[in-house]
């Protein structure tokens, strides 16, 4: 069973961090690895609404929020995520052993996760 998951190859402490404002969209696109595992995504502060799949838009009659979505082997979801509140918001997989590295929280997490900082 691997240990270390990543976002954009880096385990938490070492993902960036993002920034944005009160009001801002931010476009987050989700891929699955072919590692074989199947990865609970989540954003902290709001839901959001997923725009396409697998690298298809939808059209936007065809948009849905979610709070968490599956992401498998080789799947692919774009999405985007309101800027509601200021405040540092977890993006993370809401699978334990994922989010951490070796099964230890490093700064109260690790691996699959990353913060999103929303200035007023």
């Amino acid at each position: 069973m691997p240990n270390f998951f990543t976002i954009n190859g880096k385990a938490y402490p070492e993902t960036e961090k993002v920034n944005a404002q009160v009001g801002d969209r931010l476009l987050i696109r989700f891929i699955g690895s072919n590692s074989g595992f199947i990865h609970r995504m989540h954003i902290h502060g709001g839901p959001f609404t997923i725009v396409a799949t697998d690298g298809v838009s939808l059209p936007e009659t065809q948009w849905y929020e979610k709070d968490t979505v599956n992401v498998g082997p080789g799947e692919r979801y774009d999405v985007i995520w309101n800027a509601r509140e200021p405040g540092q918001w977890l993006l993370h997989c809401h699978i334990n052993h994922h989010a951490t590295n070796d099964n230890v929280e490093q700064e109260g997490a690790g691996g699959l996760t990353m913060i999103i900082e929303v200035s007023p």
